[in-house]
């Protein structure tokens, strides 16, 4: 049947841009008006024969691409999944993960991208909150996810299609592997998937942000507004259809879409996808296929800095930029890239929600280490602001809270109502939490964050979600989670724990105890600290301030981190490690919260 209603007609709790909007936007050329069916068939002319994607095991070029992307769209199809219908994916790095992704947009339907390391407590939320009709595993993992979705899926009826992402799958399950074995396109009309084609407005993908509440929450982007950041993200790069991306950061990020491999479907260029965390596996693949573009997070740079020696095995010449995703990349890193390995250094600041702050690969050394450049699309209708706490622009050099609207800004998380009055202000501007201040060229600096989010190696994770958690262990009198610097990582997790009076308590038995309850992997603390009282604001609350700056000093103390990096840590703060070692900064924890 044909599709004859859009996604807004259909999707209820979706907040699409307004019909207004969308005329503007298209009309001021930001919008293409194409959806990403009408892409892989362009780049299918264009580039038939050219390599699209590889993974280590398989390569594809444009043609098998778009027939791939058939075949699984008309097998969902069959299995039940239509116009308008969400689908769970929670999938490793390799083509299969593609395949579906692309599939899945044919059909108009709309992919839900978990990330391997979510558990029960996101999936199960997912599946309900969205009523997905479907959900993709991985299998061979350490983790069992058919396991997982087995012990929950009689509480969903709605949920009818069960995937494995691999060549194997157990009774009630089919591999992705088996419906790309057969090839059912040859039973049906050439044009039977022309009656699901979305339209540009319609949801592409819901991509996931941590979340207060407890889950993280849902991010609709529709082809239009993905697209048009696929188009500025490649100019940024300067990409053409000869850039050859490597992606090694979970293909179902947000970061990986807007970065990666998005702008090459764009422009018909050319994506190696890395299913090792392994750096120097990935060396072998930029010697391989001539990888000219690479996007990281913290972590990963600082692998490929203690790789070095291991380095020098591999031609990595081809290599033209490295760009640093996911959270501030420090000055150090970057440099060390442009000096060693010769390439421009591109910092990149963005969010699911879609505002996206960038330097360009042909900006200065200085630029690019020490500032996140300008806002990616430069037009007064993409509209960028650093406001204070009365929601006035603060004057260039001042630190605000950017907030953000425009054609690559997303309009408000999936049915969440009350989430939504809370980060868009009454002129429909998104208020992102994050810190800046504006210098004089234009460019922005990352001074901190609003709230205490906290994030760890390029995920964030909200403190309230894993206290609410510990707080369920019945042997918990108080508790609270605060980041604590890592010279890694970023950031970790620490919890301040008191157990209720008699009880005594290990480390291991609150990781147990989340681990049971099925919190995802980059949410469970590193480090648990045992307290008998508290630090304690004015008002009788936990004093998470002082929990940070004593954290952070007992971690220089222990030679954990450096001084340079626990000054940085504790700007947020607006202390000083001086004053803190010095006991100018009083943190007695003595105090019973009110």
């Amino acid at each position: 049947m044909a599709a004859k209603k859009r996604h807004r007609d259909l999707i209820k709790g979706w907040y699409p841009y307004t019909e207004e909007e969308c005329k503007l936007y298209s009309e001021l050329g930001f919008w293409k008006n194409v959806v990403v069916g009408d892409l892989l068939e362009l780049n299918a002319r264009r580039y038939p024969d050219k390599l699209a994607f590889a993974d280590g095991d398989v390569e594809v070029t444009w043609t098998e691409v778009l027939q791939r992307a058939r075949r699984i769209a008309i097998h969902l199809n069959r299995l039940g999944l239509n116009y308008g219908d969400f689908f769970l994916m929670d999938t490793v790095n390799n083509m299969y993960a593609m395949d579906l992704f692309l599939g899945i947009s044919l059909l108009g339907a709309i992919p839900i991208m978990c990330l391997p390391r979510h558990r029960k407590l996101e999936i199960s939320h997912h599946i309900q909150l969205h009523e997905s009709k479907g959900i993709v595993v991985p299998v061979g993992q350490k983790f069992d996810y058919v396991g997982m979705v087995e012990e929950m899926k009689d509480d969903y009826p709605y949920l009818k299609i069960f995937l494995t992402q691999g060549d194997e799958a157990p009774e009630g399950w089919t591999s992705v592997k088996e419906l790309l074995d057969w090839e059912i396109e040859k039973e049906y009309p050439p044009d039977f998937l022309e009656q699901f084609k979305p339209d540009p407005d319609d949801i592409l993908v819901e991509h996931l942000s941590g979340g207060t509440t407890g889950v993280p929450k849902g991010i609709p982007r529709t082809h239009n507004d993905q697209i048009c950041q696929w188009d500025y993200i490649g100019r940024v790069f300067g990409a053409t259809d000869e850039t050859v991306f490597l992606d090694m950061i979970p293909v179902l990020h947000n970061a990986s879409m807007v970065g990666l491999y998005g702008p090459a479907i764009y422009r018909g260029a050319t994506t190696i996808i890395g299913q090792s965390p392994r750096i120097f596996d990935n060396f072998k693949l930029i010697e391989k296929y001539r990888v000219t573009t690479v996007m990281l997070i913290p972590i990963q740079l600082t692998m490929w800095i203690d790789g070095k020696k291991k380095m020098e095995k591999y031609d990595l010449s081809s290599l033209r930029i490295v760009a640093g995703a996911a959270e501030k990349v420090r000055p150090e890193l970057a440099k060390w890239f442009i000096d060693e390995l010769g390439v421009r250094f591109v910092n990149v600041f963005g969010m699911a929600e879609g505002p996206c702050i960038i330097t360009r690969w042909d900006d200065s050394e200085e630029v690019s280490i020490n500032t996140i450049g300008k806002p990616i699309i430069i037009d007064p209708v993409a509209e960028f602001k650093l406001v204070d706490e009365e929601n006035n622009e603060v004057p260039i050099g001042e630190v605000g809270e950017m907030i953000s609207r425009g054609p690559i800004t997303f309009k408000g998380y999936f049915r969440a109502e009350e989430e939504n009055k809370k980060c868009f202000d009454e002129e429909g501007f998104l208020h992102s939490g994050d810190l800046m201040r504006l210098r004089e060229d234009g460019r922005y600096v990352v001074e901190g964050r609003s709230k205490d989010m906290i994030k760890r190696a390029g995920e964030n994770v909200y403190p309230a979600k894993v206290e609410d958690l510990i707080y369920k262990f019945d042997k918990i009198a108080y508790c609270a989670v605060v980041g604590m610097p890592d010279m890694i990582l970023g950031e970790k997790l620490c919890a301040f724990i008191q157990p209720r009076e008699g009880e005594t308590l290990k480390p291991e038995d609150i990781i147990n105890y989340l681990k049971e309850v099925g919190i995802a992997v980059y949410e469970l603390p590193e480090r648990i600290e045992f307290v008998e009282g508290w630090p304690l604001t004015p008002v009788n609350k936990i004093n998470k301030r002082l929990l940070r700056a004593h954290i952070t000093a007992k971690a220089y103390e222990e030679k954990a981190i450096t001084k340079e990096r626990a000054e940085e840590y504790l700007k947020q703060d607006k202390l000083t490690l001086e004053d803190i070692l010095e006991g100018k900064v009083v943190i007695e924890f003595t105090g019973t919260p009110s």
